[in-house]
């Protein structure tokens, strides 16, 4: 692996450990401004990594998957305690919590957008072309892997957000019966993920 490609990857695990983080904070901050004071009771209500990183998926994994080269960089980090009980309305209540997640990254995603945006203005700043390359290289990234960080955690497959929204809005017969297929969520997921790296 050439230099450039380390810096690269470190780039990208940099871009995924912030964001993934950044994501349990959108859940945490909904979670309490919803009445649940679970999230900050636990510390979890911070933008601090060390309080969203899980060692093995937000560290360990995604260090294991650079010498596997993919298309997609794949990761997690701690899921936030909730008490669906504190909320006003439970199921409508934990619906906006779940997808706070996606939200966040969508919200990420923009703002890295406009940056991209404005990178021509950079060598107005004094900036030279390997600065501008750079910071454009930085902001595409960013961009790409926390549209991909929304839209992948809205599949409605268990313990990603998109399982608990739909649990939420089903009828509660009918989201018991989704609920028994989440054992074997995580493989489902890994099969997911291989076949879309395969197909892209």
């Amino acid at each position: 692996m050439t230099e450039t490609k380390i810096a690269t990857a470190f780039m990208e695990l940099g871009i995924l450990v912030f964001s993934l983080c950044l994501h349990e904070f959108g859940h945490a901050l909904v979670a309490t401004k919803l009445g649940d004071p679970t999230p900050k009771l636990l510390g979890r209500l911070t933008m601090d990594p060390r309080s969203h990183a899980d060692p093995m998926g937000t560290i360990i994994f995604p260090l294991i998957m650079f010498l596997f080269p993919s298309s997609f960089l794949f990761g997690w980090a701690k899921p936030v305690p909730i008490t669906p009980q504190n909320f006003p309305k439970p199921r409508r209540d934990g619906a906006l919590v779940a997808l706070a997640g996606p939200a966040m990254n969508l919200i990420l995603a923009a703002v890295s957008f406009g940056l991209l945006m404005s990178v021509d203005a950079f060598p107005n700043l004094g900036l030279d072309n390997v600065s501008t390359d750079v910071a454009a290289q930085f902001f595409s990234i960013f961009l790409q892997l926390n549209v991909y960080l929304a839209v992948f955690n809205l599949i409605p497959v268990y313990p990603l957000d998109g399982s608990w929204i739909l649990k939420s809005v089903l009828p509660p017969k009918l989201s018991y019966r989704v609920s028994r297929l989440d054992p074997y969520g995580f493989l489902i997921l890994i099969g997911l993920y291989f076949l879309f790296s395969w197909l892209f």
